[in-house]
């Protein structure tokens, strides 16, 4: 009996012994509390394709909650593509158009858009108009000119032909061909929505389709864009984003001959006043062609120099080189990213994505970029034998490579 009043005094003893520790340890983990908030970390950027989506990128580190004097920093990731055209040439049966109607709104989207909805700002070049009204009229993009002038050469064929059989001697003149090529791209205006549900959050409709269908046709895409949720700009309209009080603006606009980006010019001295960082996402240069030209390196150039601090390009439907002038990157062109406009595009595009680390100083508020990561992430722009309008990052290393080869200039071609 005496052994088991002996060993109940001990156990009493021990169980006190172990309340007293973990109300000890509780304490100490509440005055220093071991929480994630705020020490999320960004995704690392450092390589040139180390790039992988995971959670926010926007990561604010509190250095003040221990230091009152210290600076705040975070970061902001942001990524670009070139041409969205998510609609067919309006002349025939539009097989993208039916697949906007049939497919999940993930499809155009689904190899790449974990990419988009994991980073802070995803910017595109919208090269469709979006418009439900039957009655709109296509634009005169030369084809009453060209046909009648083809009618012309036609008949002075027929002309040649006939008295050549009068003669009895042969026609010295060619057939005539009709050569005239001219596009007009449309899709449904609720097309529009697929854009925000894949994460593109910022649209240029600056370009050579903008007025596919006229005034109506454009001010319908407006809407439509307006109705998705999606931020769009054109020459005259600056977009602005704010992340954590640092306000970054978006000019747009069209260059296709030496000067053009006079016009941006405006945009961007008033951009340069109401904004800590200024990007150009211009639509212009020769189609097709993979070495940008003098004239257009030299209106970049001249973009940085009136305080672009990011230069973006698209319409030549291919990859063009990038280079860095004055400490701001310019990208000349991004290529085709999701291209309805033929079943068989150059197979090579990218997602360019630049990461800003900002700090902003506790006593001044004053922002600051500290850091600028570049991560290019090569992509296909189709999947299929022919295309699926799916484009898709690449795995094979060499096929990666080469593109990342190109894009520093190292080679001619991405492929």
């Amino acid at each position: 009996m005496r052994k088991i009043i002996v060993f109940l005094i001990i156990l009493t003893f021990v169980g006190i012994a172990g309340l007293i520790t973990m109300n000890i340890l509780k304490k100490e983990d509440n005055e220093n509390p071991a929480t994630t908030e705020g020490t999320v970390q960004p995704i690392d950027l450092s390589g040139l394709d180390s790039y992988q989506p995971a959670g926010s990128m926007a990561t604010v580190t509190d250095a003040g909650a221990v230091d009152a004097s210290a600076s705040q920093s975070f970061t902001i990731s942001m990524n670009f593509v070139g041409d969205i055209m998510l609609a067919g040439n309006d002349t025939a049966t539009s097989s993208i158009d039916a697949m906007a109607n049939s497919q999940p709104s993930t499809y155009f989207f689904e190899n790449v858009r974990d990419y988009f909805l994991n980073d802070d700002i995803t910017i595109a070049n919208c090269e469709n108009v979006f418009s439900d009204n039957d009655n709109l009229v296509k634009t005169d993009k030369g084809e009453a000119a060209a046909l009648e002038q083809y009618n012309n050469a036609v008949a002075e064929y027929n002309s040649a032909v006939a008295l050549a059989q009068q003669s009895g001697t042969t026609v010295s003149m060619e057939k005539p061909e009709y050569t005239f090529r001219a596009f007009w791209f449309r899709s449904h205006a609720a097309t529009a929505k697929l854009l925000p549900e894949n994460g593109v959050d910022v649209v240029s409709i600056d370009n050579n389709h903008t007025y596919d269908f006229g005034t109506d046709g454009n001010m319908d895409t407006r809407a439509a864009l307006d109705v998705a949720g999606v931020d769009w700009g054109k020459d005259g309209k600056i977009v602005y984003k704010e992340i954590n009080g640092f306000t970054i603006a978006f000019v747009f606009g069209s260059m296709y001959s030496a000067g053009a980006e006079q016009a941006m010019l405006v945009d961007l001295e008033e951009a340069n006043a109401n904004s800590d960082y200024q990007i150009v996402y211009f639509h212009g240069g020769e189609e097709k062609v993979h070495a940008y030209e003098d004239w257009k390196q030299a209106s970049c150039h001249n973009l940085v120099d009136h305080g672009a601090d990011l230069v973006i390009g698209s319409h030549p439907h291919v990859l063009q080189p990038m280079e860095t002038y004055n400490d701001a990157n310019i990208v000349y062109s991004l290529g085709n990213f999701i291209f309805g406009g033929n079943n068989y595009p150059e197979n090579r595009t990218l997602i360019y994505n630049q990461t800003l680390t900002v700090t902003q100083d506790a006593t001044t508020g004053a922002f600051s970029v500290t850091n600028t990561d570049v991560t290019l992430i090569p992509c296909y722009v189709y999947t299929g034998e022919s295309n699926n309008y799916q484009p898709a990052v690449i795995e094979n290393e060499t096929d990666k490579q080469l593109v990342i080869d190109f894009m520093q200039g190292k080679r001619e071609l991405p492929y």
